[in-house]
């Protein structure tokens, strides 16, 4: 379809290395296979593996780490030394690299505990793992490029990714920073500028992302993209990714960015001028740079943000109940209240909606087999949205407790807790690695995609009475088995009576959301290429199901009263949700509010302005030098 979903086709580049079984994608389509929610269970060993070593960064988060000190100044040298020897850069290089080898299921359990006593910290070691040269290198690298640098980067050298530039957000597409091959054919030389990379002021190598002028040539039937000398000629230019030594003459890392939050981390502005880059220093084929970064970012939505999320969440529980409990106001704790008592009950399944989600995500990317893209960017919407409600909460019971520092608060003697530092810390979340309004779209998409190619001439163009009937032999009976209930597998973790019922519940939705996504198709036709409200709601759909399932299996994996109390909570305020999206997704008055912000947009609201010293956005530029 050519013309639908105008922007979100560049997404597509990342769908070829994703061609695993997918829960999420069945249930879109009214087709849940839930045995995939049962693989293989963490053996054991690892398990303990992992417990083990998240014992041994707990000693070291102790005795070496001021986190107060790394809001004030950043993260020591011999803080990043002691992590790096100790392998915790290393956790997902294999060990026959010099890294720990662990599961994702691992890694999220020492990013959880990193961030529970520093999120900037667990940041800064995620980075490197999830989006810095070692995950690019083992998934497309050569072996010669596996046995230089993985070693390295798991215990002596620190990296980074270098993605996003000042035109280019969200928007992966459209880089400009480019790469051209030298006359000699020995290097590619390198020129732009990158913005707000994580790691870029301490890291020793980055990943970068740039365009390379090349030609198609095509040898055995088989067609390449090639690069050629000094860019002329060139039929294209096309994303490509490198290993870049960031002690090469020409790299500048011009400013360390500061922002609302996350004070400690070390994020920089970085420009390259006729910086020379080996050849060999290519990751895998010119022309697939996007795909790789594309692909690399699920191990970030999935296991890495969320991960961070839960903890900054877990670590603020206890004293905001400890605060509930002690803080009198007319006479009473605040936590005797039903305002506060009804706040902190839904804290308490927002935390164990997080922490489920998390659990089935590790385990599903544990899997080598399965199409995560999903369910990950499912996972990191959820933890980042509910940790920002999580932490804004816990700061409303606060109260001006809340809003002061902790180095303030610690001056009077009183419980220094850095309750406004998490709210500041958390909002980066919800915008890095896919940003909500980016990742809906893109999970709504893989909803439409079945019916995208069916249906493509009836939205554009029209259709010739053959391919009519064509269609209507495909339709007909998909249609009406969209009406028929399918049995829920004959497994023993699904006859639990709690378990069977939700997943009944998550089957018979499904197929309503199938049903509701073909008649929105049908009904907006083309305008629903832009219609991000309808594709918004497609997703939460999606979200409040994969919650259900996972708070319910998660629940049945616990067995205690708690967490069945918890789930039942989860499943009630979720079908509320749940069905006034649905009937929103045909029927809503987004258009209305569409319409204001037209006019917004256009300067027929300037009367708004009235009352106060009008500046405009570029006003604030500093004009003084």
């Amino acid at each position: 379809m050519s013309k639908l979903f105008e922007g979100l086709e560049r997404i597509e580049a990342a769908r070829e290395h994703f061609k695993g079984a997918s829960f999420m994608s069945g249930l879109f389509i009214g087709q849940p296979d839930f045995s995939l929610l049962l693989p293989e269970p963490e053996p054991a060993e690892e398990k303990a593996i992992g417990e083990a070593y998240c014992r041994k960064i707990e000693a070291f988060l102790i005795e070496h780490v001021d986190p107060n000190e790394i809001e004030r100044s950043g993260i020591s040298r011999h803080v990043l030394d002691g992590l790096l020897e100790i392998g915790a850069f290393g956790m997902k290089i294999p060990k026959e690299y010099g890294g720990l080898g662990f599961s994702h299921k691992n890694y999220g359990r020492v990013l959880t505990l990193i961030a529970s006593w520093s999120n900037i910290l667990s940041l800064t070691v995620a980075v490197p793992q999830s989006i810095g040269i070692a995950m690019p290198i083992m998934l497309y690298g050569n072996e010669a490029q596996k046995k230089k640098y993985l070693p390295l980067v798991a215990r002596k050298a620190i990296s980074a990714f270098a993605l996003t530039e000042p035109s280019t957000g969200s928007d992966a597409a459209n880089v400009q920073t480019e790469a051209v091959l030298s006359a000699d054919g020995k290097h590619f030389v390198v020129n732009g500028a990158k913005q707000w990379c994580t790691n870029s002021p301490i890291a020793d190598y980055i990943t970068l992302i740039a365009r390379v002028p090349v030609k198609k040539e095509t040898n055995n039937g088989k067609s390449s993209w090639h690069a050629v000398a000094d860019g002329k000629d060139a039929e294209e230019k096309v994303h490509s990714a490198f290993i870049l030594d960031m002690k090469t003459p020409g790299v500048v890392v011009t400013q360390r960015c500061q922002f609302e939050g996350c004070r400690g981390i070390e994020n920089g502005y970085m420009t390259y001028t006729d910086v020379q880059i080996p050849v060999e220093n290519l990751i895998g084929e010119l022309g697939s740079g996007l795909k790789y970064a594309l692909s690399i970012l699920n191990i970030g939505r999935a296991v890495s943000v969320p991960a961070i999320c839960l903890g900054m969440a877990k670590q603020a529980w206890q004293p905001t109940l400890d605060r509930a409990n002690s803080r009198v106001t007319f006479g009473k704790a605040i936590g005797s209240r039903q305002t506060q008592q009804i706040r902190i009950g839904k804290m308490a399944t927002d935390l164990f909606a997080m922490e489920s989600l998390c659990e089935m995500a590790w385990h599903m990317a544990d899997q080598k087999h399965y199409d995560v893209r999903i369910e990950a960017a499912i996972t990191k919407i959820i933890c980042s949205e509910k940790s920002l409600k999580f932490l804004n909460d816990a700061q409303i019971i606060f109260g001006g407790m809340g809003y002061e520092t902790a180095d303030s608060k610690r001056q009077r003697g009183e419980p220094a807790f850095g309750m406004e530092q998490l709210v500041r810390d958390i909002t980066m979340y919800r915008i890095g690695e896919g940003a909500t309004d980016i990742l809906r779209p893109f999970v709504a998409r893989e909803g439409l995609n079945p019916h995208l190619e069916n249906i493509k001439n009836i939205i554009e163009d029209g259709m010739s009475v053959s391919e009519l009937i064509k269609l209507t032999k495909f339709y007909l009976p998909w249609y009406l088995s969209q009406w028929k209930r399918k049995p829920i597998p004959e497994r023993p973790e699904f006859r639990y009576q709690h378990v069977h019922e939700r997943l009944k519940y998550s089957e018979q939705i499904s197929r309503q959301l199938a049903r509701k996504i073909f008649y929105a198709m049908l009904m907006r036709r083309e305008a629903m290429r832009d219609d991000q409200g309808r594709q918004d709601r497609i997703d939460i759909v999606g979200e409040e199901l994969f919650t259900i399932i996972a708070a319910s299996l998660y629940a049945q994996n616990i067995n205690q009263d708690y967490a069945w109390q918890l789930s039942n909570e989860i499943f009630r305020s979720s079908k509320k949700l749940i069905q006034q999206t649905l009937r929103e997704l045909i029927f809503n008055d987004d258009e209305n509010s569409q319409a204001f912000g037209r006019m917004a947009l256009k300067g027929e609201f300037n009367a708004l302005n009235k009352g106060i010293i009008q500046r405009g956005l570029n006003d604030y530029i500093d004009k003084s030098d």
